[in-house]
């Protein structure tokens, strides 16, 4: 019996030291309504993209209000150094100034209350492996609060009144299929590779009050791009796509847990139309 209880103890403490490591990527949110939403603005690459469609998408943001929370996803500056495939030619703006940019344009969604967390990308990377500069720190820091910085990924505990939705943000990531179900999210998030399309999936949960099976819908989002077709795309031949992000609507009633995904052109064109969050 002591024996067990010391394999045990063992397995406990490797488990704990596991739950530990999440710990500093985790955002909570409560929104006492009939629905939030979350929008994730990755790939934004400031200072190789479109400005005035970025103003324009942080325009719309805090016009969907406080329900409406945002975070700021990994690769949000280009960030082109020597020893990168870019161009700095290529680019509006190179170095700080993509940072000091970036965060003039983002300032409405933190001064509103709407951006909850700043996820890193393989392109802020490039400053820190070279220089221990991270890049997204940074970008919290000037806004004035470090605590928005969540590192390399991010979980979203997000209430919408009693129905709580999980949310899973990843930049660099395995394309191997269902790789990440093991997470058991609501919405998993896929950035980096600029090719936007929504994936529904049924997964089956298990109510062990009542002992039975629970079939719920559960949805893969794969990330668009704010970023310009630049040169190396070009000469690789990558096929260009429509830029934007997504905005996963989520339902406040209870027993009717429903994810709703927009790509935020989509949005914008019903709320021309009178449909509101």
């Amino acid at each position: 019996m002591m024996m067990l209880r010391s394999i045990l103890s063992v397995l406990a403490r490797k488990i704990k030291s596991l739950n530990d490591s999440y710990e500093k990527h985790i955002m909570q949110v409560r929104v006492d309504a009939d629905k939030g939403a979350l929008a994730v603005l990755s790939d934004v690459h400031e200072g190789l993209n479109n400005r005035k469609q970025l103003q324009e998408a942080v325009h719309m943001l805090v016009g969907l209000g406080p329900n409406c929370k945002v975070v700021l996803g990994g690769d949000s500056t280009n960030t082109t150094t020597k020893n990168s495939k870019g161009n700095v030619l290529e680019e509006w703006c190179s170095g700080d100034k993509q940072v000091y940019n970036l965060v003039d344009d983002i300032k409405p969604l933190y001064e509103t209350g709407q951006l909850i967390g700043i996820v890193a990308g393989n392109h802020g990377a490039r400053a820190y492996n070279e220089a221990f500069i991270n890049v997204e720190m940074m970008i919290a820091s000037l806004l004035g609060d470090r605590n928005l910085y969540k590192g390399e990924f991010g979980i979203v505990y997000f209430n919408v009144n009693k129905n709580c939705y999980v949310h899973h943000i990843l930049h660099k990531h395995k394309k191997a299929k269902n790789h990440y179900d093991y997470f058991n999210a609501d919405v998993t998030w896929y950035e980096h590779f600029h090719e936007p399309y929504a994936v529904p999936k049924l997964v089956i949960e298990h109510n062990k009050y009542v002992k039975k099976p629970v079939a719920k819908e559960i949805w893969e989002l794969h990330q668009g791009s704010f970023q310009v077709y630049p040169d190396y795309c070009k000469a690789s031949g990558i096929r260009p796509t429509v830029g934007g992000f997504y905005i996963a609507e989520m339902n406040g009633i209870e027993h009717q847990r429903q994810v709703i995904p927009y790509l935020d052109h989509q949005l914008q064109s019903l709320i021309e139309r009178g449909y509101s969050l």
